[in-house]
C-alpha cells in the first residue's frame, strides 16, 4: 500500500496525504479526516524510520492500564492499538496494577524513552493533581479515569447516567431496599457510580441506606465479601447494584454460596458488559460501556494532539452507556415469599 493510494482513496495529493502523517502544514480538519479514514480503511504503513528523521518523533505510545487481569480493558487496548497501528504507531502496554507508585515509574520510564504521547487509565486518586506537572511528561490523555484539577483530554463514560439508567429500573420494578458494593471513592469513576446511584434515587424520592452500601476495590474478592455481607442482614437489599465487572463476578460467586436464587431472592444489576453475562444463570442485567469506542477515541484524540502539535483547551468526551435488561431482575418478592 502506497502514499498515492491513500491519495486517491482520500480525493487529495500524495503532498496533503503526507503534510497529513507528518504534520508539517495545516490541513483542513475535513480534508484531514479523508485522509485519516483512508489511512486506516487501506491500513497503510509508513516508513517509519524516514518519519523520524523528518519529525523528530518514535511513533511510539505509552498505554497504561490499571489492571490487566480486568477483561473491561480488552476492548479498550485493542481501540487504542487499532488506530495506532492505523497511523503508524505502536503501543507498549503497562499494566499498573492500581498502584500509584508503579504507575510514576512507568510514565517515567516512558518518558525517558521519548514516547510521543500517553493514554492512562489512572491509579491515582481523583484528587490528586499534584502528581501530574504536564510540562514534565510527553502529551497525554487521561481513559476512564480523570484526576480533578488536571488540565489535560479525557475520555470517559458517563458513570453517574450509567447509575440512573440502574436506578430508573429497579425503582420501575418496585426495589425500594438497593443495595450497592462501590468501588474506592478516592477512585473517579467509583466516586461517580456511588454519587450517581444516591442522586438518582434521591431524584426519585429514595434514599441510598449507608447500611446497605459495602466499598470495594474493583477486584472479584471484594465483590464476594460485600454481597456476602449485605445479603446476611437481618433486612437484607431486594435488589443488588455493583459497580464493575469483576466485584460482580464476586458477588455472583457469593449468592451461590449463600444458596440464594436470582432475581427471586435478590435482583443483580453489574456495571460493565461481559462477554459471560448472557450466559450467567440467569442472564445477568448490565449497564454496557463503549470500551472498544473509548480506545479509537482516546487515540485519535492523541495523535490529533501530537500531529498537529496542539495546545490548545482540554478537550473532553463522554460516552453514553446502555442498559442491557436480561432475567437477573424482576419485582422484589413479597417479604412472605423472602421468609419462606
Amino acid at each position: 500500500m502506497t502514499m498515492k493510494e491513500v491519495a486517491e482513496r482520500a480525493g487529495v495529493s500524495a503532498s496533503t496525504v503526507s503534510h497529513v502523517l507528518n504534520g508539517t502544514r495545516k490541513v483542513s480538519d475535513e480534508t484531514r479526516e479523508r485522509v485519516i479514514l483512508a489511512i486506516e480503511e487501506l491500513g497503510y504503513r509508513p516508513n517509519l524510520l524516514a518519519r523520524s528523521f523528518r519529525t523528530r518523533r518514535t511513533f511510539t505510545l505509552g498505554l497504561l492500564i490499571s489492571d490487566i487481569q480486568n477483561p473491561f480493558f480488552t476492548s479498550v487496548v485493542r481501540g487504542v492499538e487499532d488506530v495506532a497501528l492505523s497511523r503508524g504507531y505502536h503501543v507498549f502496554l503497562c499494566n499498573t496494577d492500581e498502584d500509584i507508585e508503579r504507575e510514576d515509574e512507568y510514565v517515567s520510564e516512558l518518558t525517558r524513552k521519548r514516547v510521543d504521547g500517553l493514554i492512562i487509565a489512572s491509579a491515582a486518586p481523583r484528587y490528586d493533581c499534584a502528581r501530574w506537572p504536564k510540562e514534565k511528561v510527553a502529551p497525554f490523555v487521561f481513559m476512564d479515569r480523570e484526576i480533578e484539577g488536571v488540565e489535560a483530554d479525557a475520555v470517559r463514560v458517563d458513570n453517574r447516567l450509567g447509575m440512573k439508567l440502574i436506578a430508573e429500573h429497579l425503582v420501575d420494578l418496585g426495589h425500594k431496599k438497593i443495595g450497592l458494593i462501590s468501588g474506592p471513592l478516592e477512585k473517579a469513576s467509583g466516586h461517580e457510580r456511588y454519587e450517581g446511584l444516591k442522586a438518582a434515587l434521591l431524584q426519585m424520592g429514595l434514599e441510598l441506606d449507608d447500611s446497605l452500601v459495602r466499598f470495594g476495590d474493583f477486584r472479584v474478592e471484594s465483590g464476594r465479601k460485600g454481597a456476602t455481607e449485605l445479603l446476611g442482614l437481618p433486612e437484607p437489599p431486594t435488589a443488588l447494584v455493583v459497580a464493575n465487572n469483576q466485584m460482580t463476578l464476586g458477588a455472583l460467586l457469593a449468592i451461590k454460596e449463600l444458596g440464594l436464587v436470582i432475581p427471586k431472592d435478590v435482583s443483580v444489576v453489574g456495571f460493565d458488559e461481559m462477554e459471560w453475562a448472557p450466559l450467567a444463570d440467569p442472564p445477568l442485567t448490565t449497564v454496557a460501556q463503549p470500551t472498544y469506542e473509548m480506545g479509537t477515541k482516546a487515540a485519535r484524540m492523541l495523535l490529533d494532539r501530537i500531529e498537529n502539535e496542539l495546545d490548545g483547551a482540554p478537550r473532553r468526551i463522554l460516552l453514553e452507556p446502555q442498559l442491557v435488561v436480561r432475567y437477573s431482575t424482576s419485582p422484589p418478592a413479597s417479604s412472605v415469599t423472602r421468609n419462606s
